[in-house]
């Protein structure tokens, strides 16, 4: 099976001491580690917290693991996979023994996580977040697939979720054909992975929320008159649901980007996974988890919705290259599919058009739009044969220029 390159944890793996690996479930944490770091040991923490050697078929208790565990660092390179699963005294006995050995420890617990930085095991490891593939490794995972163009975009927006690799290798381009089972069936049972192992329950609040969310409600108000119109909560009050919304970020399910230009600190509000998000648009608006659905309307539906994807897509491929926040800005005469900025001030605007053709009346728009920012303008298409001309003042991304920077890693200077 291909490999997906995970840029964030590749020269980590390759010089660790001591290191601590956290993100949702599902980004491909254990795999990757599994295929790419060198020990001698791997270590998973089942939920009734006995610990099993995955390789060796051993287990032991936590009591006969933490006799051990002095003489496993000193002389092997251990993993502990779900370690978060275990009780203190492994936590103070690791404290003990700190600076020696090499040992990477695993979890998929966020709220774990931010417990853990409170805890004495703080300073003693480098941390390292695993979240959805990078959009450059993506590409490049597509690229090895033989895909180019607007397909190879397409597939790498899909293959950020990394437990569709397999599927995405099977069937390449056409995987949007075949995605109805992992959609109907893994989507839901991954969300209550998640819940369970953050230790929370997954109210029918919650899975409102989500769905209100892939039905466009994006603002907390929005959310709010969703939720109340439902009869969930007793008030249209945005402020009964805010807990509710900072956890689902806390969790990697969802994210909030900033409102440009507004007085007080307003927030969109969206899926992080484009794959989780057209699940919970389907289950909105046609009752998929229990109702039947045909793969070839699954695939219409995508169809509509990808532009969407693609731009999420790209605002995190050019957020991270740049170095700069994704933010909405509020005024509608100056709506631009991505911003981003530094502080205060815009510095990267871009459009992303994912057609078959622009005509020139949408170009001389687009011209007029980005010209008024003082910033980077850039229009995003997935080939330069969509265009009847170039536009003035605006750069122009296809997928070549993608291609090129997943390969560098940076935008050439030639950009």
């Amino acid at each position: 099976m291909a490999i997906i390159p995970r840029r964030e944890l590749e020269e980590t793996l390759r010089d660790y001491r001591w290191l601590l690996i956290y993100g949702r479930r599902k980004t491909g944490k254990t795999f990757y580690v599994r295929e790419k770091a060198e020990y001698d040991r791997y270590l998973v923490v089942t939920r009734n917290k006995t610990l099993i050697d995955i390789d060796r078929g051993e287990e032991f208790t936590q009591r006969e693991f933490q006799r051990i565990l002095p003489l496993l660092i000193k002389e092997e390179r251990i993993v502990i996979d779900e370690f978060h699963r275990l009780d203190e005294p492994i936590f103070s006995a690791l404290q003990a023994l700190s600076g020696r050995g090499r040992i990477i420890l695993i979890t998929s617990t966020m709220h774990y996580f931010r417990n853990l930085i409170k805890s004495p095991l703080l300073g003693l490891f480098e941390l390292k977040e695993v979240g959805l593939v990078d959009p450059r490794d993506a590409i490049a995972f597509a690229h090895q697939l033989g895909l180019k163009g607007k397909d190879l975009l397409e597939v790498a927006c899909i293959v950020r979720e990394p437990w569709l690799a397999q599927k995405v290798e099977r069937y390449k381009e056409k995987v949007s054909f075949h995605l109805k089972e992992e959609l109907r069936v893994y989507v839901p049972y991954l969300i209550g992975e998640v819940f369970t192992e953050e230790d929370i329950e997954l109210t029918t609040r919650y899975s409102a929320i989500l769905s209100a969310i892939a039905n466009g409600k994006v603002y907390s108000s929005e959310i709010s008159s969703y939720l109340f119109s439902r009869g969930l909560i007793d008030k249209d009050n945005p402020g009964l649901i805010s807990q509710y919304l900072r956890n689902l970020i806390q969790m990697g399910l969802i994210k909030a980007i900033p409102i440009e230009g507004r007085k007080r600190r307003t927030f969109q509000y969206r899926h992080v996974s484009p794959i989780t998000d057209f699940a919970y648009y389907l289950n909105e608006k046609y009752g998929f988890f229990e109702a039947d659905i045909d793969e070839m309307r699954i695939r219409e539906f995508f169809v509509e919705r990808i532009p969407k994807y693609m731009e999420w897509f790209f605002e995190d491929l050019l957020a991270r290259i740049f170095g700069l926040q994704p933010v909405k800005i509020s005024k509608p005469e100056l709506e631009v599919d991505i911003a981003l900025r530094e502080h205060k001030r815009v510095k990267v605007v871009a459009e992303v058009k994912w057609k078959r053709s622009i005509d020139g009346k949408e170009l001389r728009n687009i011209e007029e739009k980005l010209s008024k920012f003082d910033a980077k303008r850039i229009l995003i298409i997935p080939n330069d044969d969509v265009l009847k001309r170039f536009p003035e003042d605006v750069e122009v991304w296809d997928w070549s220029d993608f291609l090129k920077i997943s390969e560098l890693g940076f935008v050439p200077d030639n950009r």
